[in-house]
This record gives C-alpha cells, sequence and structure tokens, in this order.
C-alpha cells in the first residue's frame, strides 16, 4: 500500500522553513503549487542544526612547536696521542611548546584627554599603542631525551709538526650526529660513522697549513740599551723560510697613555735567535730616548713560507727596562 504524503498549505510550508533556519544556500527550494512532505524537510533541517552544532563544539584547535636541545663533545689529538679517543654520552632533549587559544582580553580604558600647555595647539590624538596580545597561551615541556655514544679515531694518521693538533667536534641534536672539523692539520674525510652511529672514524686525504705556533717566538730580554734579543723555538722546521718580527717600542707612561715611539716590520731568515737594535730606528721615532724612563716592546711575528699559514701571532709585552744611554752618547 502506497504511504500517503501530508499535505499542507505553502503558508504553512513557509512557517516551517523558517523555523528549521539555517537552511544551505544551495538546497533546491520547495514548490509550493505542488504537495510537500513535511517529515522530510523537518528531517533534514534536525540533520542540518546537528552538522553546525558539532562544528562548533570542536573549537580552535593548539598548536605544537619543536626544538632539541644540543650536546657537543670536542676530540683534540696532540702528536703524541693516541688516535683514538674514549667515548663520550651525549644526550638530546626534545622540548614540544603547546599553545592553545586564549580569549582577547577587551582594551583597558583611555585615561582622559591631557589639555595642551599652550593655545593654539591643535588637539592630538592619544598616542597610546593599543593592547595587544598573541591570543595563545603557550608552555613548553619536556618529551623524548637521546642518547648516543661518542668517540672519533683517525686511520692511517699522519706525522704532525710538534705545534700541530687535529680537533674535532661530535654533536647530538634530537635523533641527529653531525661530526664536524674544528681545526686540524690534514684535510679529513669520514669513512665510518654518522646517522645513528657516533663512532666516527676519519682518514687523512692531504696536508694543509696550520697557523704557527703563538709561542714559537719568545723574548729572551730588553736591554738598557734598547737591544731587543728574541728565541725562535721551531726554527729548525721553517729552515730556509722566513719570520717576520712586528715590534712597537713603547714609552711607559704612569697614569695615562703609554707613548709609541716606532713600530717596525723586520724579516729574517728562520734562526734559533733574533737580536734587535731599537736605536737603530731612532731617526723614525716619535720622541727622542730619556734617560731613566722605562721602554718595552709589544712583539707579534708571522710565518712566511709552505710550512704554516702567514697568520700574525701576538705574542705580547717585554718586560719594562730603564733607558740608559752609553757614555759615548752622554758625550755628544
Amino acid at each position: 500500500m502506497k504511504k500517503a504524503a501530508l499535505m499542507i498549505p505553502a503558508s504553512a510550508m513557509a512557517l516551517l522553513l523558517s523555523l528549521a533556519a539555517p537552511v544551505r544556500a544551495e538546497a533546491p527550494a520547495p514548490d509550493f503549487d505542488q504537495g510537500v512532505d513535511a517529515s522530510d524537510i523537518l528531517q533534514k533541517a534536525k540533520a542540518i542544526a546537528s552538522e553546525d552544532k558539532k562544528a562548533g563544539a570542536q573549537g580552535p584547535v593548539a598548536q605544537y612547536f619543536t626544538r632539541y636541545d644540543r650536546d657537543c663533545a670536542s676530540f683534540t689529538f696532540r702528536p703524541e696521542d693516541n688516535p683514538a679517543s674514549t667515548e663520550v654520552l651525549l644526550r638530546s632533549t626534545e622540548w614540544v611548546e603547546e599553545c592553545y587559544p586564549a580569549p582577547q582580553p577587551p582594551y583597558p580604558p583611555y585615561p582622559p584627554q591631557q589639555p595642551y600647555p599652550r593655545p593654539g595647539y591643535p588637539r592630538l590624538l592619544d598616542g597610546r599603542t593599543p593592547h595587544s596580545s598573541s591570543g595563545q597561551n603557550c608552555y613548553e615541556r619536556p618529551g623524548r631525551t637521546y642518547q648516543e655514544r661518542a668517540s672519533v679515531a683517525i686511520r692511517d694518521r699522519q706525522a704532525l709538526y710538534p705545534w700541530e693538533y687535529d680537533s674535532f667536534q661530535v654533536c647530538l641534536e634530537g635523533p641527529w650526529l653531525r661530526l664536524d672539523d674544528l681545526e686540524t692539520a690534514y684535510e679529513y674525510k669520514t669513512v665510518q660513522g654518522g646517522n645513528y652511529d657516533g663512532r666516527y672514524v676519519v682518514s687523512p686525504i692531504k696536508k694543509i697549513r696550520m697557523k704557527p705556533d703563538p709561542a714559537g717566538i719568545t723574548a729572551r730580554s730588553l736591554g738598557s740599551d734598547m737591544t731587543l734579543s728574541l728565541a725562535d723555538r721551531w726554527a729548525s722546521h721553517y729552515a730556509g723560510e722566513q719570520t717576520v718580527l712586528i715590534l712597537k717600542l713603547k714609552k711607559h707612561v704612569p697614569n695615562w697613555f703609554d707613548a709609541l715611539l716606532v713600530e717596525k716590520e723586520l724579516s729574517f731568515p728562520s734562526a734559533g735567535s733574533y737580536i734587535v737594535d731599537l736605536k737603530a730606528f731612532a731617526g723614525e721615532f716619535s720622541q727622542k730616548l730619556e734617560a731613566g724612563k722605562k721602554y718595552y716592546v709589544d712583539y707579534s711575528f708571522k710565518r712566511v713560507g709552505k710550512i704554516s699559514k702567514d697568520s700574525v701571532m701576538k705574542v705580547g709585552e717585554t718586560d719594562k727596562a730603564v733607558y740608559q744611554p752609553s757614555p759615548s752618547a752622554l758625550g755628544r
């Protein structure tokens, strides 16, 4: 038996449609010249209202941001050291920042407009910056902690000069490991380790120049006659190359800035010692030497050749010496 449709007048149908709002704009409009099934219209209206209620209940979604602590260890190998290091335990903690939408607080009331001190000036708008907020409440919590053992070994290690060394750094950041060369006497390639294996093995490719030993040249003395004596610890390794001395003769001035008399850059064949008579440059002095006054030399050096880089190595200052002119100089 065919079910009979419930027939209602057009005016009653319009009332039912207004009560069933909101209705999707794309839904087909009913034909009021024909009979309409009211139960079907009510069922669709309830379904739409239920969907809208679920969408409103979900609310804004929280946001997550992740970072990791970075833990590093350095490994340095000098000529006399074992080419394999001991293992070091690295730890890296994951930190998760969670942000939830927060209600926007109302703006605080504006203060009353202050009158201008001088008449005739136009009134300016209140220049106060409006209250602003990110609209989020955020906090950070620890997540997973990663642990890896790290070590470095040099395979087929080559000879180093006495002052040279190889220095590496292994870092753990989250689950990722990284090996970096800090300062090395050779260019190295990684032959083992990486990814999730912190036991690195490296092998030399070719020799590269390092900075010279900053303690390779030291001052023996500055005499009262302004003769400077320097010693070169590694002269035998630099045979056939040049050593450049950078010397600044200064006068000590109590409670004031010390005076610079002269600055010289002198080149010598590498030797065990260097003797410099600073009075030989008296014609270039900014002022004459004074008997009884204290002087000193600020000195640096660089190596010129194939063994080391030509970087300027600042060493320091000599002890202060009281200038005593020779008897022949006093007689002039």
